[in-house]
């Protein structure tokens, strides 16, 4: 498990809004995501599908997404190498103010080993945080 936190100058309910909108446009807020299919939508839960292309790959993998508030799970359901899931949490600090944490629980599905990946964490809660500051 990886973990990072990190202040946005917005209140709860701004930093919840782009969080359930990040749901459906993960583009905005995840490098690489292209192709985003919905497969299903009610009040409990959302499944997708995406594709995440880097330097080295192109992966499509499935979610299944639930969210209360103030947390949202994406949870695996299909990805060639990995298996886990990330949660997006937020708490109000001040009015103006909520703490955002994600925290990445992913393992290697042939070794069972831990993926700590620090820097993907922290760019992940950075590029959000900067996505909802600067609307």
């Amino acid at each position: 498990m990886v973990q990072f936190s990190t202040v946005v100058n917005a209140s709860l309910e701004k930093v919840w809004e782009h969080l359930i909108y990040k749901i459906e446009k993960p583009e905005n807020f995840v490098p690489g995501v292209s192709d985003v299919i919905i497969f299903e939508k009610n009040t409990n839960f959302v499944s997708r599908q995406m594709t995440v292309t880097t330097d080295e790959s192109s992966t499509i993998l499935k979610e299944k997404i639930t969210f209360i508030p103030h947390k949202v799970r994406f949870l695996l359901l299909e990805h060639p190498q990995l298996e886990g899931y990330v949660d997006n949490d937020v708490l109000a600090i001040s009015e103006n103010e909520t703490e955002m944490t994600f925290t990445i629980n992913w393992i290697d599905k042939k070794t069972k080993i831990e993926i700590n990946n620090f820097e993907l964490a922290k760019n992940a809660v950075l590029k959000t945080k900067q996505y909802i500051e600067g609307i």
